[in-house]
């Protein structure tokens, strides 16, 4: 099973930035909404800390095959992909190679080697991505 972790460490009043990893070796950073009560333009906030199973299909707002976290309370469509902002995100996870204040740089990129390595996993195998909160 290919084991995906964001492990959540800067939180901000719109946004909450992350390290990505694939098992045990850092990939990438992430990008969410905030932590909490849901007080800001979307009305919803980063995914719940836990486990959910990422599969691969196609996402009608992307108009292709893109990766996709299951089982998220109250919540669908919700989708690991590229973008810099958290205007860029509508409760998914962005991925990017740099980070700043409330963005993420070189997220093509960064989703680029992050969908190749979940499409060749997911040929055999299946996928988990555990979120933590680390304040």
């Amino acid at each position: 099973m290919l084991e995906l972790q964001v492990i959540r460490k800067d939180f901000t009043l719109i946004s909450t930035i992350g390290c990505f990893f694939v098992g045990t070796s850092f990939l990438c950073y992430s990008l969410e909404l905030p932590w909490g009560d849901g007080a800001n333009v979307h009305k919803v906030n980063c995914i719940l800390p836990g486990t959910y199973p990422v599969i691969l299909d196609y996402s009608p707002h992307f108009a292709q095959n893109m990766p996709h976290i299951l089982n998220v309370p109250d919540r669908n469509e919700i989708r690991i992909h590229v973008g810099n902002y958290p205007k860029d995100t509508e409760g998914c996870v962005l991925l990017g190679l740099s980070k700043g204040q409330d963005f993420i740089g070189q997220s093509v990129n960064a989703f680029a080697n992050f969908i190749s390595i979940l499409t060749n996993a997911l040929k055999t195998d299946s996928a988990t991505v555990t979120l933590i909160n680390q304040f």
